[in-house]
Parts: structure tokens; C-alpha cells; sequence
């Protein structure tokens, strides 16, 4: 554990669950309760953008006046802004992303994850149980997160389910973050790629004619938010990830159908996977910034229910950017990026993977000779997540900040030539790229705007002026924003 990671260690305690968190960023200023009555529809949607368009200090949102809704409660922004980020993590608002990204890389190798068990019978989650007429409709504040919506979306779930071939393996037990439709009371499609680890075990059970028990969790921890839209590894544990990350515990139990979940979480809804059968989904407004179409998505159904009393119900706007999606996902996509690239080219200083889901990345490098960051490039694009998403990627010198698009302006302006740019056509890509001429096809393309080195040619005027950088600079910027937010009492 570094030593940042152990000044937030007295924050880490403090935050079990959902609730913790909230009081937590309360008392920062962060949180705020809407007084007025709203309408689901646009009011919720509208309100989240207005917060959303503050990446750097947006608060969360607790809804508990919804039209037609008497008595839901429903939060959003818990991650919208990189100050709510700073407060998970045990840092002043205000902190730089640059510093958020070292913490969170200093943290990804963990020690042995604290994850205590909890009887079911015990489990704040159990606290109500559903087994019989189930209705999403009545239980949830459900609404069209944005306009075209072909329904209504539950957003930001935490779903669980386990490898169908080896139901055992803790670390094959996948956590992530999967758009789900509701199509009837007790009926949802839910939407994945065979690329994910969801889709991998949607697969195999059809395949191999076995079941697929799921736990699909509102209202969760933070850090398992975080950690359950990163891309680790298939047989890497997200919950692991996320206890080792708060370097505290996150308390699991059981859920009705036997998968592990959150003890403290809000809601569970467990479901099983109805072999063959599709329905129509979308379209829905994803993180392009574009409505994706209309497919066939497998289809799960309801088999019991598990709630908090008066539980919230936690959701996300997502669309065109900058949207909550993007502050919950960009730093933990940047990480795993940094932590494969960093064992095979220490050179690598960081990794910015923040621009939807890294469809267009900056890494910054220590350039060794000429064509060095593009192999660096190249390898970047053959991780587990730049294999479909790193579209566009920038390299830059290491004295050039990826997170300061400033600087990477800057570095694209009198670093780049025409022969610095390579375009990989016919390449593996998201299905959802509105740019794309064949869905899930499409290009990489690499800027290399690093310092030319032999035995590139050199040519002139190119002594850079070292401008003054540091702890010193940061330390008096700081001091100079305390002196302007004094004088403006």
C-alpha cells in the first residue's frame, strides 16, 4: 500500500455502503437533496445534466419527491465529478485528476482482500424479501434516462454471475456494469458483448445447455461501482480489486440464488437466464453520444427479490459527454492499461484513458529512439480493453501531462508530422462507434507527438524551453487559490 493510499485509510473505514458514502460527501458539500417535487421525465434527466456539466465539482442528487413515485427515493452523481472521486479516494476537493490516477495505480497491486462474510439472516440487504408477484414497476422510480429511449433503463447495476463451467472459481465470479431494459414485471433483457465477461457466460450456458443464476445489485459500495465497469482480468475478482483499493473491508453474503453479493447494497434482483429466447432492445443513449439501435438481447427471469427498508435506488445519466459514465469509469479504465503496459516498458509515465471509455487515449512515454512510442502503441492496443476501444491514442513525452490537454495541444502543435500518424484499418472495434462503416469493425489510429529522435532528422529550432515544474509550482498554485478564495469573503 503507498503512502497516499494510507492517509485515506481513516475514509475507507468510515465507508461500508451506499449511505456511508453519502454522508460522507454531505459533509463536503457534495450531496444536496432536490426540494421540489419533479417529474421522472425530463426534470430527473435535465437536472443530472446541469450537475454533469461541472466534471471537476458536481454534486450527488437525492430525488425523494418523484411524480407518480409516492415514497421512492432514487441518487445519481455519486461519481459525477472528480471532487466526489477525491472524497472516496481520501483527498481535498479540488485535487488534480494526475494525482487521482498515481493513487489509484499505486493501489491496483493489493494484499489479501478483506471480504467478511455475513449470514443472510443478518444482511442489511435481506432486510425485506420478495419471492412472489414481482413488479420492476412498482418497486423502482423507472423513467427513459434520455428522450429516444426504446424503454425504461436501469443504468448503473452491479450485476454478479458466475462461469456456468466452473461455478466455484471465486476469481471467474464477474462483477460489471451492463445496460438493463425492463419488459415486463418480472422481465428484463440485459445487454452484453461476448468480449466481456458477462457475455462470456451468457454464451457458454446456451452452448452448453446449463443454467445462469445472476444478481443484479442497486445501490451499491462505491468502490464495487468503480471496480465492477473496470476491466481487469477474467479470473480477477472485482471485489478484490475494490476491497484492496479502499484498503478496508466490503462486507459479502449471499444472495437467494447462491451468487455472493454486497451485504449493505440496497436492492438485489436475481434473476436466471431463459435459454434461447431474445427481445427486442434499445434503442438507448450511450457513452458516444449517440443512440445505439435496436437488437435482439437475451432475455432473464425474475426468481426472487431482496431489499433495504426504504431502500434508494441509484441510476446514471449517460449520453453525449461529459456524463457521470465517464468520471465512474476513466480512471479505472486508464489503470489496468498503465499497470500491463508499465511491467513491459517501464518507461510508460501514464496512461489518460478518460475520453469515452478510451475511445481516444494519451500516454505518455520516455522515449528511447525513434519509432519507440509507437511499439509502445501498438502494445497498448492489444491489451484486453485497447483491443476494441482504443481508437484514437495520442503518445506524448513524459514531461507532457496526458491529464492537461493543454500540454497534449501543445505537444500535438510542434511535435507531430505528417509521417508521425498511422492509421490500422479493418480492425476490431465497439459495435456502438457511430462512426463505424461495419458495426464492431474499424480503424486504431496512432499520433506519436513525442520529441523526434535519431536517426529521424532533427531540424531546427527545437531546444524546448524547460518550463519550471514540480511540488514547488503545485504547492504555490494551491497557496494562490487559497488567496483568491480568501479574498472573495
Amino acid at each position: 500500500m503507498n503512502k497516499q493510499s494510507e492517509l485515506s485509510i481513516e475514509v475507507a473505514k468510515k465507508v461500508g455502503s451506499l449511505r456511508d458514502f453519502l454522508e460522507l460527501l454531505e459533509s463536503k458539500g457534495q450531496f444536496i437533496t432536490w426540494p421540489d417535487e419533479v417529474l421522472p421525465e425530463p426534470d430527473i434527466r435535465n437536472i443530472l445534466v446541469a450537475a454533469g456539466d461541472d466534471d471537476k465539482n458536481g454534486p450527488a442528487i437525492l430525488f425523494d419527491k418523484i411524480k407518480g413515485y409516492p415514497g421512492k427515493r432514487m441518487v445519481a452523481g455519486v461519481h459525477g465529478s472528480f471532487s466526489n472521486i477525491a472524497t472516496l479516494l481520501g483527498y481535498p476537493l479540488g485535487t488534480p485528476i494526475r494525482d487521482l490516477f498515481y493513487d489509484i495505480v499505486g493501489r491496483w497491486t493489493t494484499e489479501e482482500p478483506q471480504l467478511p462474510f455475513i449470514e443472510p439472516d443478518k444482511a442489511a440487504i435481506h432486510e425485506v424479501r420478495i419471492e412472489e408477484n414481482f413488479n420492476l414497476f412498482e418497486l423502482l422510480p423507472l423513467y427513459r434516462i434520455n428522450a429516444m429511449d426504446g424503454g425504461f433503463y436501469i443504468g448503473k447495476a452491479n450485476v454478479v454471475s458466475r462461469d456456468p463451467n466452473d461455478p466455484d472459481n471465486f476469481g471467474k465470479q464477474n462483477v460489471g456494469i451492463y445496460r438493463i431494459q425492463p419488459h415486463g414485471p418480472d422481465t428484463f433483457t440485459l445487454m452484453s458483448v461476448p468480449v466481456h465477461d458477462m457475455g462470456r457466460h451468457m454464451l457458454a450456458a446456451e452452448m452448453d445447455d446449463v443454467p445462469l443464476k445472476i444478481a443484479v445489485m442497486l445501490g451499491n459500495h462505491p468502490a464495487m461501482a468503480m471496480f465492477a465497469a473496470t476491466p481487469v482480468g477474467y479470473d480477477e475478482s472485482e471485489y478484490a480489486y475494490a476491497a484492496g483499493m479502499m484498503g478496508a473491508p466490503i462486507a459479502l453474503t449471499k444472495s437467494g440464488n447462491g451468487l455472493d453479493i454486497q451485504a449493505d447494497g440496497e436492492m438485489v434482483i436475481e434473476a436466471e437466464y431463459v435459454h434461447g429466447e431474445r427481445q427486442y432492445e434499445g434503442p438507448f443513449g450511450e457513452f458516444p453520444g449517440s443512440y445505439s439501435g435496436v437488437r435482439r438481447a437475451p432475455v432473464f427471469k425474475i426468481t426472487g427479490i431482496s431489499h433495504r427498508k426504504d431502500p434508494i435506488f441509484e441510476n446514471i445519466y449517460i449520453g453525449k459527454g461529459w456524463t457521470e459514465h465517464d468520471t465512474l469509469i476513466g480512471l479505472n479504465t486508464s489503470a489496468p492499461i498503465y499497470a500491463v503496459l508499465k511491467k513491459e516498458f517501464p518507461e510508460v509515465e501514464a496512461v489518460n484513458a478518460l475520453y469515452q471509455h478510451g475511445l481516444t487515449g494519451i500516454i505518455s512515454v520516455k522515449n528511447r529512439f525513434a519509432g519507440f512510442a509507437k511499439s509502445v502503441a501498438l502494445r497498448a492496443l492489444s491489451t484486453p480493453h485497447g483491443l476494441i476501444y482504443l481508437k484514437n491514442l495520442i503518445m506524448v513525452d513524459a514531461d507532457v501531462d496526458p491529464f492537461d490537454l493543454n500540454q497534449v495541444m501543445w505537444a500535438l502543435s510542434v511535435r507531430t508530422r505528417a509521417n508521425d500518424i498511422q492509421v490500422l484499418d479493418n480492425m476490431a472495434g465497439i459495435m456502438i462507434d457511430p462512426s463505424a462503416v461495419i458495426p464492431g469493425k474499424g480503424h486504431h489510429l496512432i499520433i506519436d507527438a513525442t520529441t523526434h529522435m535519431a536517426p529521424d532528422p532533427i531540424g531546427g529550432d527545437v531546444e524546448i524551453v524547460r518550463r519550471p515544474a514540480g511540488r514547488e509550482i503545485d504547492e504555490m498554485a494551491q497557496l494562490i487559490k487559497s488567496m483568491q478564495k480568501e479574498a472573495r469573503k
